[in-house]
């Protein structure tokens, strides 16, 4: 007898709210779906850990590397839309590595409307090492 697949129940963290749309400020970008409140759970993002030995000094992924915890020798692939944010100094949300479960949160600084787009501050951190 086949097995019939069981529905998995969506955690609350990870309904869908947003999208991959074009955007007016760089190729895509990620926009909400719904209203989203200050304060509340954007997206969760699994990641893939990779050593810096693993990467070629010139590699466009480079540029959607997120530094791990341990800055010295790892960096992070986000998966989920987590490489597609763009930057505005004047972010609307923030990310947040959870380590222990190994995923990346994205929360909202403000209330976003339906439509806007998402931005995360890539730091200055980011900018200087695209000027070397």
């Amino acid at each position: 007898m086949a097995k019939t697949p069981r529905k998995k129940s969506a955690d609350k963290d990870t309904v869908s709210k947003i999208r991959v749309g074009d955007s007016p400020v760089h190729g895509q970008g990620v926009f909400a779906i719904v209203d989203i409140a200050s304060g509340e759970v954007v997206e969760r993002c699994p990641y893939i850990v990779i050593d810096d030995d693993d990467l070629q000094s010139e590699n466009r992924l480079n540029d959607y590397l997120f530094t791990s915890p341990d800055a010295k020798t790892d960096y992070l692939v986000v998966m989920g839309l987590g490489m597609l944010y763009n930057h505005s100094d004047d972010a609307n949300s923030e990310w947040e590595i959870d380590d222990d479960n190994r995923f990346v949160r994205f929360t909202a600084l403000r209330d976003i409307k339906a439509g806007d787009e998402i931005f995360q501050n890539y730091g200055e951190e980011y900018w200087k090492t695209r000027e070397e």
